[in-house]
């Protein structure tokens, strides 16, 4: 039995002012006519019927949430009382998925696959290396550019055709080491996307996150009982926010991984979206009612009015209700030192 594990508690905070916290990217209609989250679901539905799909959300959109996909069981919509990063999450739906000898596919809910065929040709693949042992598995994607943003996998022996074993796990590296890493063949971008049986995550939570074990221990025994909710939020609030990379996979010793080039995107800033959205013939990629005269190369969105461009280049331009977002496309990471700042004013109108 395979289980789909979708972890969409995420700000998106890169792509404010669109990305806010009662609709964060996921939610947002990136593609035509569905969201990010819903284009998940979908992707993954031929291999993990809706019954065995799960959602890990919080408070603030659950409604929505429940609203975009209908066709889940409601029950099956997790509200984690406050966020603790990955490892707690995914502990967490394995406790809910209550099946040792199940799979768990472990997926981002705001990651774009074009390659959707491709895509479950490699799940199946790694889903046979999960089911055979104690294997965690993941894809590593081809890297088309010397990216400082994701951390890298290097592989190491061939396992079989599709699955290689894992020689080290890197975080964001520096500019100077992320072009030796692309230049050597041997490194993957890490996808965030894992394929493991429930027993298999347990025990290396246990053997290599103990407080977390310890603290899903007295989840389990509260579990279908009146004390549930009340008993997840007293352990979440006590627990260390660490994921699943940094507790697990960077420790273990049989992890795995499956080269793809499924055409991923992690929409993770303003700067990506000309591979998602069409280009004009002057590389502009506009969405909303947008002019551009003599401008070149910018990204302008905009979800009410007119916005109009005259002789820049380079720029992203933003307009979502009151709010405008001026910046260079080379700056675009930045976006969330402005969410910081919104903070720590007290702007919370804005977020």
């Amino acid at each position: 039995m395979t289980h789909a594990v979708i972890m969409a508690g995420g700000k998106g905070t890169r792509l404010w002012p669109q990305s806010r916290g009662n609709m964060p990217k996921q939610l947002w209609n990136i593609l035509d006519g569905i969201s990010l989250l819903q284009d998940t679901v979908e992707r993954i539905s031929p291999i993990v019927s809706p019954e065995h799909t799960w959602i890990f959300t919080l408070g603030a959109i659950y409604e929505r949430i429940c609203a975009q996909l209908p066709q889940l069981p409601q029950k099956n919509i997790i509200v984690e009382p406050v966020g603790r990063s990955t490892a707690p999450c995914v502990g967490l739906a394995a406790l809910y998925i209550d099946d040792p000898d199940a799979c768990m596919v472990i997926l981002p809910s705001d990651h774009i696959i074009r390659r959707r065929e491709e895509f479950l040709r490699s799940l199946r693949a790694a889903l046979a290396m999960a089911s055979e042992g104690e294997h965690l598995v993941t894809f590593g994607i081809q890297p088309t550019n010397p990216e400082t943003g994701f951390g890298y996998i290097q592989r190491g022996q061939q396992i079989r055709e599709d699955v290689y074993a894992v020689q080290q796990f890197t975080e964001k590296p520096d500019s100077e080491t992320a072009k030796r890493f692309v230049a050597s063949d041997e490194y993957y971008w890490n996808s965030g996307m894992f394929i493991w049986k429930v027993s298999t995550l347990m025990t290396m939570i246990e053997r290599y996150l103990p407080d977390l074990h310890q603290g899903l221990q007295t989840i389990k025994a509260a579990i279908g009982t009146t004390d549930e909710q009340k008993v997840i939020a007293e352990v979440f609030e006590g627990l260390a926010s660490v994921s699943i990379d940094y507790g697990i996979m960077e420790k273990a010793e049989a992890t795995f991984v499956v080269p793809v080039d499924f055409g991923w995107n992690d929409v993770g800033s303003w700067a990506a979206l000309p591979d998602v959205w069409e280009t004009d013939h002057a590389g502009n990629s506009n969405k909303g009612n947008v002019i551009t005269l003599d401008s070149q190369g910018n990204i302008v969105y905009n979800d009410t009015g007119l916005t109009a461009l005259i002789g820049v280049n380079n720029m992203v331009v933003v307009k979502v209700g009151d709010t405008v977002l001026v910046c260079d496309k080379e700056q675009a990471q930045r976006v969330r030192e402005v969410v910081d700042e919104l903070n720590r004013r007290g702007m919370q109108e804005y977020l």
